[in-house]
């Protein structure tokens, strides 16, 4: 079929008195715009693809369309422009799918560590409901000793007994409170990065600071390495005195990453032994995920 319809124009060509150089110009430009439109035309029928960059696409056809109507002194500038806008076009819509497949997948991760910090909120919780109930039957055990007229030993003994239970009732509060807070900021930050909402409030300025880049932390996690504890645990010590705030900096596609980051730097200032840590919302960076830690005044 195409050969028919390069004949009769090659023959319309011949009749309306057109150079062989002018009739083989016009043959190789319908063949050059069969073959660009064929591939515009697969790539607007992707099932993936064709969602993507329309705008490219729109230019890539309205190249094709500049290189039907070229005269023969434009048609390699308008031949090597249609090719480019093609080219163009599939590139686009390959980066613009990446890209979204990326935004799934991050969103997806997000959701899975805010369920296992819920997970272990409420194996928090369990631990402390049996650590309470273990707690009141030592209580009664005294009760029933004191009723009993058991001796003065053995009520010693008894109380030591509840010391322990208290013991053990108030570190598995202190967990269940500190597992609670870590849920409470992991949403928050993952709300505020999906909304893009974080800002960075006004603050005094800083005695001194720590800069945590993305090789304080293992490859795309909020666990920082043992260079990175090694120094919030050095900066911790040395200003266990003052106030310390924590400011997580992110990309458009990290700020989740950087607001856990911040909450695990928040976490280890505070085994290490600093007295009062805040975190700020995240703030914007060009790229990656980070965290400055800076005491107040």
């Amino acid at each position: 079929m195409r050969g028919m319809l390069v004949a009769s124009l090659v023959a319309v060509l011949l009749a309306t008195g057109l150079l062989p150089s002018q009739v083989q110009a016009a043959s190789a430009t319908d063949a050059d715009v069969a073959r660009l439109s064929a591939q515009l035309e697969r790539l607007d029928t992707d099932p993936v693809l064709g969602q993507y960059a329309s705008a490219q696409r729109t230019l890539a056809r309205n190249a094709i369309a500049d290189l039907q109507d070229a005269g023969h002194g434009e048609r390699d500038h308008a031949l090597f422009m249609a090719e480019q806008r093609v080219a163009l076009a599939r590139a686009a819509a390959q980066t613009d799918a990446d890209r979204a497949k990326l935004d799934q997948l991050q969103r997806e991760h997000d959701q899975i560590m805010l369920e296992a910090s819920q997970a272990d909120a409420a194996t928090a919780r369990a631990e402390l409901a049996r650590q309470r109930l273990q707690y009141e039957a030592a209580v009664q055990q005294a009760q029933m000793l004191q009723q009993q007229g058991a001796q003065a030993a053995e009520q010693a003994q008894q109380a030591q007994a509840e010391a322990e239970q208290a013991r053990k009732l108030a570190t598995a509060q202190a967990r269940a409170a500190a597992l609670a807070r870590k849920e409470a900021r992991l949403a928050e930050a993952a709300t505020q990065a999906l909304q893009g909402t974080g800002s960075v409030s006004a603050g005094g300025g800083a005695h001194a600071s720590l800069h945590l880049s993305a090789a304080s932390f293992d490859s795309g996690s909020d666990n920082l390495t043992a260079s990175g504890r090694r120094r919030v645990a050095d900066f911790a010590r040395a200003h266990a005195k003052q106030s310390i705030l924590v400011e997580p900096r992110g990309s458009s596609t990290d700020r989740v990453l950087a607001g856990r980051r911040a909450v695990a730097v928040e976490a280890a200032l505070e085994a290490a032994g600093a007295g009062r840590v805040s975190i700020r919302p995240v703030a914007p960076a060009a790229r990656g995920a980070e965290v400055e830690v800076r005491t107040q005044p």
